[in-house]
């Protein structure tokens, strides 16, 4: 549209030049360039020509500034999603940070971090919230009163099983 735009501007621009430098005056005028008759007009007729000629110009130059308005909006775009892709770009290295401390404090020794609790061997009476007593190692022991009896091979609440039965070699995904 750019190309267009200047190949307007520049022919209504060559043909105005041309009109009034062969303009001999009168009321009618037999019009001359490079040596060969283009034609007799009457002065109303070179008024609209010249109307022609300039609407053409006028019509170059608004191309030439939608095209210059359009490369700014365009670039203006490419600079937006270059900053939120730096954005986004900071934003993955800061949580890839933040993930990196979460695995190294999660590979600390546990005994650091945790507090140990002693448990009664089994057999030991164990005082409950409602005030009765339980053997410690009987089923239920260590619930909450009322919570449905815990299978003998699951883990405690809170906790992820441990799988014992693995090979060494063995994957538990094979």
């Amino acid at each position: 549209m750019l190309i267009l735009g200047l190949l307007l501007v520049v022919v209504s621009g060559a043909a105005g030049v041309l009109l009034i430098a062969y303009n001999n005056g009168g009321a009618e005028q037999t019009v001359t360039m490079f040596g060969r008759d283009l034609g007799d007009f009457t002065m109303l007729q070179a008024f609209v020509a010249g109307v022609v000629v300039a609407l053409v110009f006028m019509l170059g130059l608004w191309m030439i500034t939608s095209a210059g308005r359009r490369a700014r909006e365009n670039r203006a775009r490419y600079r937006a999603a270059r900053k939120e892709a730096k954005a986004a770009t900071a934003e993955r290295d800061d949580l890839a940070e933040q993930l990196r401390g979460e695995e190294e404090h999660r590979h600390e020794p546990a005994a650091s971090h945790t507090d140990t609790m002693a448990t009664p061997p089994a057999g030991t009476p164990v005082a409950r919230d409602d005030g009765r007593t339980q053997v410690s190692g009987a089923p239920g022991a260590g619930q909450p009163v009322g919570a449905p009896p815990q299978p003998r091979h699951a883990a405690p609440m809170g906790q992820q099983p441990v799988i014992t039965n693995i090979k060494p070699g063995n994957s538990p995904t094979r």
